[in-house]
């Protein structure tokens, strides 16, 4: 028997004959997906290999071509996922600017060393799924969702002290049988900040307040949730003091709750966000970057497999990441603590990334750089639903991707390990393949699925979940355009099964233009 319920009150999911919460699927509103994009996102990935081995330039031999790209290279800053990461202060001295340069640094008169920046960024995605989610539930049957979005964004530099940075978005989906609040919205405000910067020996400190993409640091429990249309955003206020080996951040802020409406978007006061995160870069002269957090996460209503309640539940923990001699290694550990309804929290979790990346090497005209690695993952599980300890794992706002790039089964009661390999393929060209084995850790506990739904077979004493072969394919085109490319099948273990599930195709075809 299986049970797909509701796991937070304010988004939309899937559900089930035990999930009265969720609107009724439609079979009939789906768009027809079997076999025809799966077999173009794969035509795609291959193609592309094609094209960038015979059709981009061959990057100059001589020492004079060599230096010129290098200084090009300096001169165009990539984009960044965080827009108001980007700086473009360094156009100031340019003697003659491009078309697109112009719009990125526009000089304010009377002002010196003041400017405004445009950009932006449309976007098409389509997903698929043959069926969907394990063929589980009233969504379970074949269909395919079509999304677009718009970003704009105006960035206002007065000196060196004040800054503000405004976002717009609208966004569209078409195809999913029930509309996740995410998805969709008329044109709103998605961020909308001031910052005020004052200097500090050897650094600066920054007060923000407004609605902004809290970016904290690079821990996986964090995400801004970029797959879906509409972006992650808090009310709030975020206090920042930087210099060349340290970052410290303090924050407080409550999401922002997504409206379909224009302009309508409100704070989501039942939820609430705080804490303090660090990051040092470094440290000692040893040759990696360490972050430290603690934070806590407060919820009026969640619903777990032992029931439903508010919770406050707090993370602390710590990130590492180095580079060394072509090897690559990232390891994270965090421990939870607070309440869910009586029940004290006691949780952990931890995620690993230990890769080489070899020497490049010429093959077809082009430089290719091959890596291997291996990434794992684990959460605990609430192993005893009737305790007065509650040991389910479960990040504040993680990235949909920590599991699968599917993104339909969460960090909760899981563990995961996941060979792959990559080929870098100069110039913007890379080409990945992993295979990954995902296990539940407590028998008690369910599995977890999207945010919304938990796939349980009662009475089943298994424990392996799936198994996911994946090739993927991302090329930046050129420095506006990126192009993307997904296809993985996955096999269902006897816990799926059990509940009824089955095996499963999931495409992923996506274009975007930066500006």
């Amino acid at each position: 028997m299986v049970a797909l319920q509701c796991r937070r009150r304010i988004t939309c999911g899937p559900g089930g004959s035990k999930s009265p919460g969720f609107a009724k699927l439609h079979p009939e509103s789906s768009v027809p997906c079997r076999g025809i994009a799966r077999r173009l996102a794969v035509g795609l990935i291959g193609s592309a290999i094609l094209f960038a081995s015979l059709a981009v330039p061959a990057r100059a031999q001589d020492e004079e071509d060599d230096e010129a790209v290098e200084v090009s290279a300096a001169q165009a800053k990539p984009f960044r996922l965080y827009r108001w990461q980007e700086d473009y202060s360094y156009l100031a001295n340019k003697r003659q600017r491009d078309a697109w340069e112009q719009i990125k640094y526009i000089p304010l008169p009377g002002l010196p060393g003041s400017w405004l920046s445009l950009g932006g960024e449309a976007r098409y995605r389509l997903d698929g799924y043959s069926p969907y989610l394990f063929g589980i539930g009233k969504s379970g049957f074949d269909w395919a969702s079509n999304q677009e979005r718009l970003l704009l964004d105006f960035d206002l530099h007065i000196g060196q002290v004040f800054r503000t940075f405004v976002q717009f978005d609208t966004s569209h989906e078409g195809g999913r049988p029930v509309q996740r609040a995410y998805d969709q919205s008329a044109p709103d405000l998605r961020q909308g900040f001031v910052d005020v910067v004052l200097p500090m020996a050897g650094g600066n400190f920054m007060v923000r307040s407004g609605r902004e993409e809290l970016y904290l640091g690079d821990s996986r429990w964090l995400s801004v949730r970029d797959p879906t249309n509409i972006r992650r955003s808090f009310d709030g206020f975020l206090a920042e003091y930087n210099d060349r080996m340290l970052t410290l951040r303090a924050f407080a802020a409550h999401p922002v709750n997504i409206l379909p409406g224009s302009f309508d978007d409100a704070t989501l006061n039942s939820e609430y966000f705080r804490g303090g995160y660090a990051a040092v870069r470094s440290p000692f002269g040893i040759p990696m970057a360490v972050d430290a957090y603690v934070y806590g996460r407060q919820q009026a209503s969640v619903t777990y497999a032992r029931g439903t309640a508010a919770e406050d539940r707090w993370s602390g923990g710590a990130r590492i990441a180095s580079s060394v001699r072509g090897f690559e290694l990232i390891g994270e550990a965090t421990y939870q603590w607070g309440s869910f309804g009586s029940a004290a929290i006691s949780a952990y979790g931890a995620f690993g990334d230990v890769g080489y990346r070899f020497a490049p090497r010429d093959f077809l005209r082009r430089k290719v750089t091959p890596k291997l690695g291996v990434r794992a993952h684990y959460a605990s599980g609430d192993d005893n639903l009737n305790s007065g300890a509650f040991h389910n794992f479960t990040g504040a706002y993680p990235a949909a991707s920590v599991i699968s790039e599917m993104s339909l089964l969460s960090v909760s009661n899981a563990t995961n390990i996941q060979p792959y390999a990559q080929m870098l393929i100069a110039p913007g060209l890379v080409l990945g393949a992993n295979w990954n084995f995902v296990r539940k850790v407590a028998v008690a506990d369910s599995v977890y699925g999207p945010i919304g739904t938990l796939i349980t077979a009662k009475g089943s004493k298994a424990l392996d979940v799936a198994q996911i072969g994946q090739v993927d394919m991302t090329w930046e085109a050129n420095r506006f355009l990126q192009l993307h490319a997904l296809y993985a099948h996955i096999y269902a273990g006897q816990y799926i099964r059990d509940a009824g599930g089955r095996s499963f195709d999931y495409y992923r075809l996506q274009a975007m233009w930066r500006w």
